[in-house]
């Protein structure tokens, strides 16, 4: 280790110390702060939290620090009061002002369940919650996690038994003596409806529609051209449409891949301007089928019966696992970290099961 990592290491562990001199339950929560950055799936996994403390704090101000990744996945969520967000390291100025925006709420509350980093402590001293529970992280990148820095009123360390992220999120209730606690997932919708959206799902009216999603943020994680043409002709069936999920910049790309392989039962996907259209179609299916995404969440928010796809790794298929009342997680036989013998017929099993229908 660098004599520069090791001082910061050193500088980190010294100024993360506070002394509490009082509890926790001597205090009236009136303001709390999540901490939450990361991406789309991240903020997602974070509503039931937030739901569980409102209905424990009704009266309470809610806000969320969030990223440029994600500070847009609250815009519907009705236990969130403001948003201020992280900006990137160019605009280091921007996020220093939020800082100093959130310090002047004086919390009472702040509740941090992300990676341990220096700058997030950093940032979270200054803005000087009474009270600062968090979970541990890990000791890869310090030497130590957040269990030694005083700083944390209290934290949860992580189990041995692999659990999901949200049951490992609302942990963190029972220091505040919430027991009783739902851990259903939630993907709040805005009130008004896309028309045209409307108009796309009017014409599948009578079919069971299948949404195909087949890409993750790593290639490792999306299904490859010949898996989905595969996939799709294995779904073949005189009830069933299939509706591929995509970026813009796809479109074309599915427009050719239907037209080249003769795939009558796949559809030209719509194309989204937000996760909340995209959305809006994941709430009119029958089934979805995705890798590990932020779909996966989205469509356990909306109770849409899901088929997971997911590494052979328990650290995936259990932590991120679907959680709608019908969902499954498939992983390939092998131990490798990709998508690239998924089983094609497994989840054409699945997913004709699920729609109960015969071959």
């Amino acid at each position: 280790m660098k004599f520069q990592q090791k001082f910061k290491n050193f500088l980190f562990k010294k100024i993360a110390q506070k002394r509490y001199t009082k509890d926790l339950s001597d205090i009236k929560i009136k303001k709390i702060l999540i901490i939450r950055d990361g991406g789309i799936g991240d903020a997602i996994l974070s509503y039931p939290l937030i739901r569980e403390l409102k209905k424990f704090y009704p009266k309470a101000r809610i806000d969320v620090y969030a990223s440029l990744n994600n500070y847009f996945m609250y815009k519907y969520v009705p236990w969130v009061d403001t948003v201020y967000l992280k900006h990137k390291k160019r605009h280091w100025f921007k996020t220093w002002l939020e800082v100093f925006k959130m310090k002047q709420n004086h919390y009472d509350l702040a509740i941090d369940d992300t990676v341990i980093r220096f700058h997030r402590t950093l940032y979270t001293m200054i803005i000087n919650p009474k009270f600062v529970l968090a979970s541990s992280g890990t000791k890869k990148r310090y030497g130590f996690d957040r269990s030694e820095l005083s700083f944390y009123y209290k934290v949860y360390k992580t189990t041995d038994k692999i659990i999901h992220i949200v049951d490992d999120r609302l942990r963190v209730l029972e220091f505040l003596g919430i027991n009783n606690y739902s851990n259903k997932m939630e993907f709040p919708l805005p009130k008004e409806k896309n028309k045209d959206i409307i108009k796309y799902l009017n014409k599948f009216k009578g079919y069971k529609l299948i949404g195909l999603n087949t890409d993750a943020s790593h290639e490792d994680r999306t299904l490859n051209t010949k898996q989905i043409i595969d996939l799709c002709k294995l779904l073949n069936h005189k009830n069933i449409k299939i509706i591929p999920f995509c970026v813009p910049s796809k479109f074309n790309y599915f427009k050719e891949l239907i037209e080249n392989n003769n795939l009558a039962n796949v559809e030209l996907p719509f194309k989204t301007k937000s996760i909340y259209e995209a959305a809006q179609i994941v709430k009119e299916l029958d089934l979805l089928i995705t890798p590990d995404t932020s779909f996966v969440h989205i469509a356990s928010g909306l109770n849409i019966p899901t088929i997971g796809l997911f590494w052979n790794d328990p650290t995936k298929y259990i932590l991120c696992a679907p959680r709608s009342d019908i969902s499954i997680a498939i992983t390939p036989q092998g131990k490798e970290s990709n998508l690239k013998n998924i089983d094609l017929k497994e989840i054409q099993e699945k997913a004709f099961e699920i729609l109960n229908i015969k071959k």
